[in-house]
């Protein structure tokens, strides 16, 4: 007996479980070739997504570094920008490491 990711959800489920607890995803309808092909689909859709997640990190940096250089004395905004802009730029680059470290994590898991 051993454990297994379900190809639903992700999460433990025993490889002899009929079903999983945690979606009701129909485990002893699939043999072990499927369930893996299901598993990678999973885990490609999951990576597919963080690196969305990363490139829009990405964009909101270059945004926030535009708007702390950019000169905002036309439109009344100098008294936020130079607090907003590097702001953004900060929280949107803490993002992207974050979001780094996970399909790190995410690429490294078998």
């Amino acid at each position: 007996m051993a454990i297994i990711n379900c190809p639903g959800c992700m999460k433990k489920v025993s490889d002899r479980a009929a079903v999983c607890d945690h979606c009701g995803f129909m485990l002893g309808a699939h043999d072990a070739e499927t369930l893996a092909r299901k598993a990678r689909n999973q885990r490609s859709i999951r990576v597919n997504k963080l690196v969305s997640q990363q490139m829009l990190a990405i964009v909101f940096f270059v945004a926030g570094i535009g708007a702390t250089f950019y000169d905002w004395q036309e439109s009344g905004w100098e008294s936020v920008m130079p607090i907003v802009g590097p702001a953004v730029a900060g929280l949107s680059f803490a993002w992207y490491l974050v979001t780094r470290g996970r399909i790190y994590l995410l690429k490294r898991q078998k």
